[in-house]
């Protein structure tokens, strides 16, 4: 235990135990009753008083009552200290003179930035904005995907405006002690009420808001930890009480403290807790496009030893990645160039890093000679499969048939230009490129493994989106409109409960089968090249597939190589 825990622990008891030596003086004096040692009365003194007490509690020792007076005396001032230090929070305080991070540091985001810089103009001139009758807003909900600088963006503000910035995430208020966290919350802004006193302003930040603020926050039990992003939460902090506490009524800013807040589930918030008034500003702070992409990867590149790199090429292939992901693939490749012998970063190891985070580290594994040409023509056929049907939307970046994570191998692709919609056939095509392993397997082999399973699992979540949620089915309702939890467990639980949903779904993935194996039949050179090429080198990546993909598709049917591997007889189909 710290030091300073310990101090904060016994303090108290020592001062307890002081309080009664005195109380015992005052009263002896205060009634005189000393005696000297002959028996004779005398005037007293704090001596005689010390001495008169300790006889006084000899003798009181060897009675049971003080076995229960001490041991519950103990026990109160354990309860109290263990109370005192819980209710303190799990926050930490960076001050101004501890970071230099500024709004030039949060790359990517440009309109959020401005938006951020208006209210922190009216931060800065607190008193005059007062004066003349305006409000300023105290209070900024950032909402949106994990990694796109909602926190950044918490200290630009405290950075440039030099406050101290108080961090806490919601999580921390929770307690096993009914009450604790209310404790915790008014210790939180206590705090930064002190800081506005030297600092003249104070920022506090409050991460995963969403864990007391939802709808269904007002139970009031302890935290239990459970599946889902961030754990299932059993909140017992009501979304009213912590509203009580925020608010910015004209009673509480005489402080100038701005509290921001992030989440990206803000859908699950509480609307009262949204209003003006609570949280003034509701920025969205999402993924970036390329433009934003391209001002990241030069900001971070800037940073570290590269060799020349094409930066346009590099925000085209991070299409959907977050500033925090990029700035940890250059760091990855970073790590790749050093582990290599070379100070300096390539687009090889940008590639390789690029692959470490989308699929993980190769696992090898010894496979058996049957294993390894049915996961290759698995692949295979995922691969011409994407191509045939998707070749104008997305790039195909990585054939594998090294383990890594779960998978035994797998056919990653990226999409060729940022799109925020997706039409039915866009839906339809990827559902058969799901489907393209199961049919590929049971057309050279007449049989099928379990590693269809992850991408059957893909292809019905597909197809009851394509007919549930999107209305592209037979029927129009949505079941979307069912509330669901944080993994959306009950709205699909509700669909695949329906009989005539389960039809339409099966009948949709069979269709999409049928419809895939007459292309891998037309298309059965090019597997059977695909997996020629897996069984020799393992993986094809970058340019590498792409002089592949070219040679089989673009100059007709290519010669079939050989391969030492004693291939199972084919099924007539």
């Amino acid at each position: 235990m710290p030091w300073k825990n310990r101090i904060r622990i016994w303090l108290p008891r020592i001062l307890v135990l002081v309080w009664v030596y005195l109380l015992a003086v005052w009263i002896f004096e205060a009634t005189g009753h000393c005696f000297s040692v002959d028996g004779f009365a005398r005037a007293c003194g704090p001596k005689d008083a010390y001495v008169a007490l300790g006889h006084r509690i000899s003798a009181f020792a060897n009675s049971p009552v003080f076995l229960v007076v001490i041991l519950g005396g103990a026990l109160l001032m354990e309860m109290g200290g263990m109370l005192w230090l819980m209710a303190r929070g799990r926050s930490y305080i960076i001050y101004p003179h501890e970071y230099d991070v500024a709004f030039s540091d949060v790359r990517g985001q440009g309109p959020v930035v401005d938006s951020v810089k208006e209210v922190v103009k009216l931060f800065r001139g607190f008193q005059e904005f007062k004066k003349i009758g305006g409000f300023p807003p105290h209070g900024i909900l950032f909402e949106g995907p994990p990694g796109t600088g909602k926190t950044l963006l918490g200290k630009a503000v405290a950075g440039e405006v030099g406050v101290p910035f108080i961090y806490t995430s919601a999580t921390g208020f929770a307690n096993m002690f009914m009450g604790v966290g209310n404790l915790r919350v008014m210790a939180l802004f206590r705090k930064a009420k002190k800081f506005v006193k030297k600092y003249d302003g104070a920022v506090i930040f409050i991460d995963e808001i969403d864990a007391i603020g939802s709808r269904g926050a007002g139970t009031a039990t302890a935290a239990t930890e459970g599946p889902g992003l961030m754990g299932r939460i059993e909140r017992f902090l009501s979304p009213r009480h912590f509203r009580r506490l925020l608010r910015m009524k004209p009673r509480v800013p005489s402080y100038n403290i701005l509290v921001m807040a992030a989440t990206n589930r803000a859908q699950v918030l509480d609307p009262a807790l949204l209003r003006p008034g609570h949280f003034d500003r509701k920025i969205h702070v999402g993924l970036p496009d390329k433009e934003g992409r391209t001002d990241v990867i030069s900001y971070y590149l800037a940073k570290v030893a590269h060799k020349p790199l094409d930066i346009e090429k590099f925000a085209q292939v991070t299409i959907g990645y977050s500033p925090a992901r990029i700035k940890n693939i250059i760091n990855e490749a970073l790590i790749v160039a050093l582990q290599d012998g070379r100070e300096a970063l390539t687009w090889e190891d940008i590639w390789q890093a690029k692959l470490i985070d989308e699929i993980g580290l190769k696992q090898p594994v010894k496979y058996t000679d049957k294993e390894k040409v049915m996961t290759a023509v698995h692949e295979a056929g995922h691969a011409v499969t994407a191509h045939e049907l998707r070749s104008e939307e997305a790039r195909i970046q990585v054939i594998t048939i090294i383990k890594r994570q779960e998978a035994l191998g797998l056919v990653s692709s990226m999409e060729r230009e940022e799109r925020y919609s997706s039409t039915k056939e866009d839906l339809l095509d990827i559902i058969r490129v799901k489907m393209a392993g199961m049919v590929a397997e049971e057309i050279w082999f007449g049989t099928s493994t379990s590693g269809v399973g992850g991408d059957l699992h893909q292809a019905t979540m597909l197809a009851l989106q394509y007919v549930g949620q999107f209305g592209m089915g037979k029927h129009l309702v949505s079941y979307s409109v069912i509330p669901a939890n944080a993994m959306g467990e009950q709205t699909i639980a509700f669909m695949l409960s329906q009989e005539e949903i389960r039809e339409e779904v099966d009948a949709l993935l069979k269709q999409c089968k049928a419809e895939v194996m007459e292309i891998l039949k037309k298309r059965r050179f090019a597997v059977e090249r695909i997996r020629d090429e897996l069984l020799e080198r393992e993986e094809l990546v970058g340019d590498q597939l792409d002089a592949l993909m070219s040679e089989i598709f673009d100059d007709g049917v290519a010669a079939r190589t050989a391969t030492s591997v004693e291939l199972p007889p084919v099924p007539p189909v």
